[in-house]
């Protein structure tokens, strides 16, 4: 469950910094699931582009199913 907030974070965040400050991890901590998220479901989800990040189509489908999820959860 910590990665699938993880992963809540970044794709409202698009910045893994401020997605790491939303939940009170550090910035390694973040990146670190990034990392295992990208592995997990074989996607970049969060590109770099000029500015900051931008969420893969992949990513914005996740997003989409899992956000449900989290709700019912919580």
């Amino acid at each position: 469950l910590n990665l699938l907030a993880a992963f809540e974070a970044l794709m409202a965040e698009q910045h893994v910094t401020r997605a790491a400050r939303r939940l009170g991890v550090g910035q390694p901590a973040m990146s670190d699931a990034l990392r295992r998220l990208r592995a997990l479901f074989g996607d970049a989800l969060l590109v770099r582009v000029a500015g900051g990040m931008q969420q893969t189509p992949r990513g914005m489908a996740l997003a989409g199913q899992i956000a449900p999820l989290l709700d019912g959860l919580r």
